[in-house]
């Protein structure tokens, strides 16, 4: 059965003499990994290949579905590029790279995403339009909370705990997989000291440029958990 889905290119590397393997991002499929033959060399041919299979162009990929295998490489029959473009540059270039990555390393293989991949399109279109770092830091702390949230992992901003409404003018330890604790001084440290006031706006999904700080710790700590020790290598870019 020949299976037609979009994709973005999440990341790609060399593979055998002319060929590529890419991972993309599907919605019905989540991410694939392709060989693309053909795409590396000098001839008019490979080049325009190449020239398609770039970050932030929204393509149209076909490949045929196997019976009976174990391997989760499919070969890609057909791609082409869709109208759909994102011409990232500077920072904004770089937050994209970075949404690439958490998805190349977090994301289950062929676990449908749509409603991510939705999230992720709308990502990349807000950071075209984003000013400054904080409005980019803003589209990166949704996208996380969203990718959290496709992979199970609920981001409590109501109740604390003890299952108590959190107050806004209280503190709070927020620890991944256990919620917030209210701060009380002396309190063993290892969790996140973030506001109930900043907790309910990202559960909102309310922006507040006060609480871009704490949002990043937070969600830095959260992804973590799941992303091991290994560092994230788009981060390096912003250095």
């Amino acid at each position: 059965m020949e299976i037609r889905q979009p994709a973005y290119v999440l990341h790609r590397r060399a593979y055998r003499e002319t060929s590529l393997l890419v991972t993309l991002l599907t919605p019905e499929h989540g991410k694939i990994n392709a060989v693309v033959r053909g795409v590396r060399g000098k001839t008019r041919s490979a080049l325009q290949k190449n020239a398609v299979l770039q970050p932030f162009q929204k393509l149209q990929i076909q490949w045929k579905e196997k019976a009976h295998t174990t391997s989760d490489l499919v070969t890609l029959s057909l791609f082409e590029p869709e109208p759909l473009r994102f011409p990232l540059e500077g920072e904004a270039s770089f937050c994209g790279l970075y949404m690439n990555e958490l998805l190349y390393r977090l994301l289950y293989h062929g676990a449908a995403v749509e409603e991510l991949f939705a999230d992720y399109e709308q990502a990349l279109f807000a950071l075209l339009k984003t000013h400054n770092r904080s409005e980019q830091a803003w589209v990166l702390r949704q996208f996380e909370s969203a990718l959290l949230q496709a992979l199970g992992v609920e981001l409590n901003g109501v109740d604390d705990a003890h299952h108590q409404p959190l107050q806004a003018a209280q503190d709070y330890l927020y620890y991944p997989e256990m919620g917030a604790y209210p701060y009380q001084e002396g309190m063993q440290q290892g969790g996140v000291l973030i506001s109930g006031a900043c907790l309910q706006a990202l559960a909102e999904r309310r922006f507040c440029e006060a609480c871009l700080p704490q949002w990043k710790v937070l969600l830095r700590q959260i992804l973590s958990v799941y992303l091991g020790n290994k560092p994230i290598l788009a981060r390096q870019l912003f250095k």
